[in-house]
């Protein structure tokens, strides 16, 4: 059985810091005490057994806990950042592909997550440039069943 020292040390940590310094109630830190910098600590947690643990798998919920809370910072202060969706779906294709680096397997999945999240970027340019923006909302309301049967095709294709 392989050891989590480094993801327990880093979350005793971080943890402890993160109540530590909101015991203290330090104003320089009080736009950080949320739950999306308890995120960040638990995805470095992942990172970090990752690399120090050699546990690859341990690197798409690193990749998606550190990101997704670095999101929730970032989306409050820029108007153009992308939504939640498209975050979740790069966050995961990013994942697969540093699973792909250190494994050699995921690179497929991680493409198409990406190729997923940069359509979803673009949704409406892409059916202002092809003059299709009347059928967005049929397309909408379809992109899911799309997904749904990708998915189950992908799941029983023989190689």
């Amino acid at each position: 059985m392989r050891e989590f020292r480094y993801f327990t040390c880093t979350i005793l940590i971080g943890f402890g810091f993160f109540y530590l310094l909101r015991s203290i109630d330090f104003p320089l830190f009080q736009p950080y005490y949320s739950w999306a910098t308890l995120s960040i600590i638990l995805g470095l947690a992942f990172l970090l057994q990752s690399r120090f643990g050699g546990q690859a798998d341990f690197l798409l919920p690193g990749v998606f806990f550190t990101g997704y809370g670095l999101h929730q910072y970032i989306a409050g202060k820029l108007a153009y950042w992308p939504g939640e969706q498209v975050v979740i779906f790069l966050l995961f294709g990013l994942g697969f592909l540093l699973i792909y680096l250190k494994k050699g397997v995921g690179k497929g999945a991680g493409i198409l997550f990406i190729i997923i999240s940069v359509l979803l970027i673009f949704y409406e340019k892409i059916l202002d440039f092809f003059g299709i923006s009347n059928y967005a909302e049929a397309f909408s309301a379809y992109w899911p069943v799309a997904l749904i049967l990708t998915g189950l095709f992908i799941l029983y294709k023989k190689k």
